[in-house]
């Protein structure tokens, strides 16, 4: 096999999986076209997040289009254009969307980093951060998208301790040659699985399974904000005083607790938790008990009707002061309380 050979297999292989992408999302549920750039932009803020789109080629041939399905918690789509154009896509999306170019070419430009790429080119849009991107006429691109709380999630059971920071990935980090044959074989098993009902047991374990493996592939082949940390090496024995002080923060955490109290639940001296923690955990037992409340606090204000109870929500996670609470969550999550609220109305 010559150089140019193996140079040209990622492109081989992202058209193959374009085909494969066409085909599994051919009679997706949720199917969307326009050939109003006005229009087009309202139709994908609601699916993804505000955005500005300008055309730039030929008005005649500009026709959005975008189809969606879903495989457990992962989100799948196909979005082409059919022209030239600009897309300008705000911070505002509490998802990671890992887009991978099946066809044409586009150029992507964050706040720190750019880059462009014709099909293989892989993209990884955080949230809570902005981003540009220009697109040919002949662009489609496969996107997956994953709830930020559910790969956080996955990434402080990783870590065996909550995130005390959102995270974010790099954006082109996915384009290393193993990585990205990586990628393609989990897109190509998403694809394959769009279709399936997930009545049986079977469907649904296969389903988690594949939900799994995306999630350990971003966070241990993609660079992000953790990675250094996942990648550490660390005892594999907590101690016995650090996991009763976390379990008595994670069985109360909506009560009062203070530095005494989990020392003495914890059967050892103050001066021995913090040490423990800050060996072990990288951060204060208060601060963890912090992170815990937070994440109490957001999967609340994750359901149904909660924009009306923020303060409510904020007091039962013992966040008594209502703008520290806003600061600390924004912090945390990237937008407000009342951001994530509304998103669930």
């Amino acid at each position: 096999m010559t150089m140019t050979d193996r140079l040209s297999s990622p492109g081989d292989e992202a058209r193959h999986l374009g085909m494969l992408a066409n085909q599994a999302l051919a009679a997706a549920p949720i199917s969307l076209s326009s050939h109003d750039e006005s229009e087009a932009s309202d139709q994908l803020s609601h699916i993804y997040n505000s955005n500005r789109l300008r055309r730039v080629g030929r008005r005649s041939s500009f026709r959005m289009a975008l189809r969606k399905s879903s495989i457990g918690q992962l989100e799948l789509a196909t979005l082409s254009f059919g022209a030239s154009v600009n897309l300008e896509q705000a911070g505002d999306r509490p998802f990671v969307l890992v887009t991978t170019q099946i066809r044409g070419h586009s150029e992507v430009r964050t706040a720190t980093e750019s880059a462009a790429g014709g099909p293989g080119f892989i993209v990884v849009d955080s949230a809570g951060q902005s981003v540009s991107k220009s697109f040919s006429d002949d662009s489609q691109r496969c996107n997956v998208r994953i709830d930020q709380a559910f790969i956080e999630a996955k990434c402080a059971e990783l870590l065996q301790r909550p995130l005390n920071r959102p995270l974010r990935f790099s954006a082109f980090g996915g384009n290393h040659a193993v990585v990205q044959q990586r990628w393609f074989a989990l897109l190509q098993m998403l694809l394959g699985h769009t279709q399936h009902t997930l009545h049986s047991q079977p469907a649904r374990l296969i389903v988690r399974n594949i939900e799994e493996s995306v999630l350990l592939h971003l966070l241990l082949e993609h660079p992000h904000s953790f990675s250094a940390a996942l990648l550490q090496d660390k005892p594999d024995v907590v101690p016995r005083h650090v996991k009763r002080a976390e379990d008595y923060m994670r069985a109360h955490a909506s009560e009062p607790i203070t530095l005494e109290m989990l020392a003495r639940q914890a059967g050892c001296s103050i001066r021995s938790l913090n040490q423990g923690f800050q060996q072990f955990r990288e951060t204060t037992p208060m601060r963890f008990l912090r992170q815990i409340r937070l994440e109490g606090a957001h999967a609340d204000l994750r359901q149904e009707n909660a924009a009306s109870q923020i303060t409510e929500i904020a007091l039962r996670w013992g966040f008594g002061h209502l703008g520290r609470f806003a600061s600390e969550y924004r912090n945390r999550f990237g937008e407000l309380p009342s951001a994530t609220a509304r998103a669930k109305k």
